[in-house]
């Protein structure tokens, strides 16, 4: 074709002045044209065969003086619009291309930018600048993706300036991971939808697919995938290649409580048989999730068994240790928390729930000595206001006073809750620290009703303390002293009678005594209230929690737990040099009410709290603790798990009791401010009232 164009060329050059001479024309000045010239000439098409052959080997100087000839022929003579574009398939437009290729995309641009100034009408052709606009708009998109602008990618492709439709798979893959990201579910399913609307490659399919998977929850994935299916040519089993990994999300989906279908038996069934056979600790660890999840506890109990052999990390062992409680094996779930607790701090956690239970209970049981000295060393090195005051309530039960205050001082500094913050009041009074123990129930008046029962007793009937009596002197062995705590000795089993003997007595005292003076007697126990509570309350104190305490290190904690015990029942001081809370201003001498907590029991002897932060003079209940738990959080979960709280809690906890009725009528009754008791109150119109009305907080 290039030989041919020469040879035209080589012939139209010389042919011209020979033609016209030929015709008889006349020489021309070369710088003016007559005018009957330039109006023949316009009728004339001139040859621009030359022109078009210079501008495609790209030879400039040539194309420019061609133009000339062809103007000084020619003056109403312009260039073609055509003369470097697209429709002449003999325009090179190599070395543009070859830019392109090497993502040279500025120095193009320079280059196109040079040649349109040196060439007037040239331009590059369509194709080039479509593909030269996708190019840059991807590197914007993967120069965000690289600095994780997510929400970038997303406005640049919600904009407009970035079609999807146009766009390759691998950026159609970011902009729905960027959808994805920045929470705009609904444009990332568009954008899987229209991949797969678009491309029947299998293996493209297969990746978007799992593309799809890493960022959508399963829900969402459903949809794509009865989507996909119907777009495809192919079979229905189109992703057979990843049922597994569809399984495994599916089953995440149930853990998390995002999906309420149930999994088809068969394909829970193959699943469980590729855990099986692969081994894999994590394919394992889902299984047993899932079958502690639907309560098949024993089914569990082997599989995450399986799972820890076959190299299973803490969460597994976490399960484990939750089947071992769900089954009653605490003391086995112990051995498996303690031994984890270091990877996770779950396991930490668990093992101090797991014994502080056992701690907690009215009547001690015996604890070996080495459990206890285990559980006082993960207590002060985690510095657990649980694991505190379950060792505090051991010590106070089993008659260790000195020992209970020394816990309790960390429990109350640690989680200041109701149950501690009695048991420390408790300890103070059996060691006689009367003022200590005003300036707390006074301190903590309106928030802990069981502490201000210690001032203003309820009607309840009341266990007799078997540390009264005369077993208080056998009733644990000897305490052992650590590198910087104190560990209570083992409770004995003596003091399991004796309250049982204690008990006896009080209930045949109780019921021999008449009616008419049982009611006597309450006559006088107010008045005697009424008279110890002069002076004793309400008094200023100040609302700061004075005790501070760090955690021992790890290192101090290990070391204590394996030096030989030293029998010893003197309390170790606590450290010193710690920040003290900014002052918050003078405290009120009657406190407000709190949201969340019932009436104070001192409301029943003409004690009024002041209104709360909102104005409200209702107390709310049951309390924040008793209350049932929004649906869908932990708590909730927790509180609906017979495993975790046992059947007859979870069984008594949609009841609301008789008790807690009185309770609610007495803190809607008129009361005085310092003055006689409140009328009785109605219960039958506090109980037809409506719910909003009894939530009220205070």
């Amino acid at each position: 074709m290039r030989a041919l164009l020469l040879a035209a060329c080589a012939v139209s050059l010389p042919a011209a002045p020979d033609a016209l001479r030929a015709q008889g024309a006349a020489p021309q000045s070369s710088l003016v044209a007559p005018a009957s010239s330039a109006a023949a000439s316009d009728r004339e098409k001139p040859d621009d065969l030359a022109l078009r052959y210079y501008a495609a080997l790209d030879q400039r100087a040539r194309v420019r003086a061609e133009f000339s000839r062809l103007r000084r022929l020619y003056p109403n003579f312009e260039p073609p619009a055509d003369l470097y574009g697209p429709r002449r398939g003999d325009i090179d437009e190599a070395g543009l291309w070859e830019l392109f290729s090497a993502d040279k995309l500025d120095e193009l641009h320079e280059t196109i930018a040079a040649r349109r100034k040196d060439m007037p009408g040239w331009r590059p052709s369509e194709d080039l600048m479509q593909k030269l606009k996708q190019k840059e708009q991807r590197n914007t998109i993967f120069t965000f993706w690289r600095e994780g602008r997510w929400l970038d990618i997303a406005s640049f492709a919600r904009d407009g300036r970035f079609f999807v439709a146009n766009a390759d798979v691998e950026a159609q893959w970011t902009i729905a991971e960027a959808f994805a990201r920045t929470g705009q579910i609904n444009e990332a399913i568009e954008v899987y939808k229209a991949i797969f609307a678009s491309n029947e490659d299998k293996h493209l399919r297969l990746a978007t697919m799992q593309k799809a998977m890493a960022n959508l929850h399963m829900s969402d994935v459903e949809t794509l995938l009865a989507e996909a299916r119907k777009s495809s040519k192919g079979p229905d089993d189109e992703f057979v290649a990843v049922a597994i990994d569809i399984t495994r999300a599916r089953i995440v989906a149930v853990l998390r409580d995002e999906r309420k279908d149930e999994i088809s038996a068969e394909e829970l069934q193959r699943f469980e048989s590729f855990a099986k056979l692969t081994r894999a600790p994590q394919q394992l660890g889902l299984v047993a999730w899932l079958q502690y999840k639907r309560r098949d506890f024993r089914a569990g109990l082997e599989t995450f068994k399986a799972a820890i052999e076959n190299g299973g990390d803490a969460m597994i062992a976490h399960g484990l240790a939750h089947t071992l409680r769900a089954l009653d094996l605490r003391r086995e779930a112990e051995e498996v928390s303690y031994a984890w607790r270091a990877p996770l701090v779950n396991n930490g956690i668990l093992f101090l729930d797991l014994l502080e239970r056992e701690l907690s209970q009215e009547t001690p049981a015996y604890v070996e000595p080495a459990r206890l000295a285990r559980y006082a060393g993960v207590t002060i090195e985690s510095a657990s206001g649980e694991g505190a005051q379950g060792l505090g309530w051991y010590a106070y039960n089993s008659c260790q006073f000195d020992v209970a205050r020394f816990w309790f001082e960390r429990a109350v500094a640690w989680f200041p809750k109701e149950a501690t913050v009695y048991g420390y009041v408790l300890t103070l009074k059996r060691l006689r620290k009367d003022k200590e123990a005003l300036e707390l129930i006074n301190r903590y008046d309106g928030l802990f009703p069981k502490l201000v029962e210690l001032l203003f007793p309820d009607d309840y009937y009341h266990p007799p303390f078997p540390c009264d009596s005369r077993v208080a002197a056998k009733a644990h062995g000897p305490a052992v002293k650590m590198a910087g705590y104190v560990v209570p000795g083992p409770a004995g089993p003596a003091l399991a009678a004796e309250r049982d003997r204690l008990r006896v007595e009080i209930e045949k005292k109780e019921a021999t005594t008449p009616d008419a003076a049982k009611l006597a007697a309450q006559a006088q126990q107010r008045e005697r209230v009424l008279k110890a509570a002069r002076g004793k309350f309400p008094i200023a104190v100040t609302a700061e929690n004075p005790l501070r305490f760090a955690p021992l290190s790890s290192v101090v904690a290990a070391r204590s737990a394996s030096a030989p015990p030293a029998p010893v029942v003197v309390a170790v001081a606590a450290p010193a040099g710690l920040r003290p809370e900014p002052a918050p201003g003078k405290a009120p001498l009657v406190a407000r009410r709190v949201p969340g907590v019932g009436p104070m029991p001192s409301e029943r002897y003409g004690f009024i709290l002041s209104p709360g932060w909102n104005a409200v003079d209702l107390a709310t209940w049951p309390p924040a603790s008793e209350q049932v738990a929004p649906t869908g959080t932990q708590w909730a979960n927790q509180e609906a798990d017979p495993a975790w709280i046992g059947q007859q809690k979870a069984d008594a906890a949609t009841k609301l009791s008789a008790t807690a009725a009185e309770h609610v009528a007495t803190a809607m009754a008129p009361r005085t401010r310092y003055g006689a008791a409140p009328p009785p109150p109605d219960l039958a119109a506090v109980l037809s009232l409506p719910s909003s009305k009894q939530s009220q907080t205070r």
